[in-house]
């Protein structure tokens, strides 16, 4: 069972930012009380405010995390470094020889992929769908995400809230390939992904829809 405290810091992590009312609201607690833990968070470094104004009337305040509030959701880096190095040494100048830039990168990323999608697989044989997106949604958050699943129109949606890529390469899809190739192959079924603004962040969205059908071989 979360505290008040680990809810407030989750819900600042999914939303990016909220006011008093807002938080108070979804823990389902009084105005005063959200108001008292929000006090604290930032009291201890994890929790910033922001005066923002909307519409007529009074401003309002908005918390959001503070870089000492993100590390409260620890990404693996280690993990991702030691796969990417192992693939790296692996390779023979053959393999690379009169590949571009990108398609050495895209060569990487896949390999590295496969390499954690052996590690962390998952069964499927005889699951549902859903139940192999929860499988994998937990292997996110053992990989160092901060991934939930839930059931959508058309089929299941994953968000990642705290993925490794977007601070090693915030401007690049790099990361994106990385996870729809590991999720593809985990799930042995495609994904779809997109990039969802959550106040003063951003988060990964996997689609997968029953209308994928299954993928030979993976």
């Amino acid at each position: 069972m979360q505290t008040t405290k680990q809810q407030l810091l989750s819900l600042l992590k999914r939303a990016g930012s909220v006011t008093v009312e807002e938080a108070a609201g979804a823990l389902s607690v009084a105005s005063m009380t959200a108001r008292q833990h929000l006090v604290g968070l930032e009291r201890d470094g994890l929790v910033g405010t922001e005066r923002v104004r909307r519409g007529p009337g009074r401003p309002h305040y908005l918390f959001s995390l503070t870089p000492k509030g993100e590390e409260t959701f620890p990404r693996r880096y280690d993990i991702l470094a030691q796969i990417l190095l192992d693939e790296v040494g692996a390779l023979h100048a053959t393999e690379i020889a009169g590949l571009s830039a990108d398609q050495k990168r895209t060569l990487i990323i896949k390999r590295s992929a496969d390499r954690l999608a052996e590690r962390f697989r998952v069964p499927v044989e005889g699951r549902s769908l859903e139940e192999r997106v929860a499988a994998v949604t937990e292997v996110m958050n053992q990989i160092g995400g901060f991934a939930e699943w839930l059931p959508v129109d058309g089929g299941f949606e994953i968000r990642d809230y705290n993925c490794v890529f977007t601070r090693l390469a915030p401007q690049h899809l790099s990361g994106c390939e990385w996870h729809i190739h590991l999720l593809t192959r985990l799930l042995r079924w495609p994904v779809r992904h997109e990039v969802i603004l959550n106040g003063h962040g951003a988060c990964c969205r996997y689609l997968v829809s029953p209308e994928g059908g299954t993928l030979a071989g993976a």
